[in-house]
């Protein structure tokens, strides 16, 4: 089992991306052998997207669970599957009032990645995929360390 810590980069896509520009933050994954080449994965972090000309931030901490499958014994090409809560605070600023909503959406993501072993306690992780949110949808890369406990 492991804890990983790593950065994150979103692209929007569809119509939130003429609106939102490219997304950043932090992560962190807790996860926990379930077979031989299954890992069980619990997911969260924290997002921004800068809105473009609309004068809209979001803000997304995502809550997410599901697994890991290792293509190889060596346990370094992986596909995972992720299903979960995204807890969404949109703010903007008009004629100096500040506005605020806030929502939960159903989320999926799924990615594939590239774990590089550094010692027999530690993997550099290297992930890209796609992550569902209804209309808030987008791609993104991720870059973590995994300390093995």
């Amino acid at each position: 089992q492991g804890l990983s810590i790593g950065g994150n980069v979103y692209f929007p896509v569809g119509d939130w991306a003429e609106i939102a520009s490219i997304g950043y933050g932090g992560s962190a994954t807790f996860e926990h052998p379930l077979g031989r080449n299954i890992q069980g994965v619990i997911y969260s972090g924290y997002t921004v997207f800068p809105g473009d000309e609309e004068g809209t931030d979001w803000t997304i901490v995502p809550l997410l669970a599901g697994a890991k499958f290792y293509f190889t014994p060596k346990q370094d090409w992986y596909a995972a599957v992720l299903l979960g809560a995204n807890f969404v605070t949109a703010k903007s600023e008009f004629q100096g009032i500040e506005y605020s909503a806030s929502s939960t959406e159903f989320a999926g993501n799924a990615n594939f990645g590239y774990e590089i072993k550094t010692s027999d306690k530690g993997s550099v992780d290297i992930s890209a995929g796609f992550v569902y949110v209804n209309d808030l949808s987008y791609f993104g890369m991720r870059l973590a360390y995994i300390f093995r406990l």
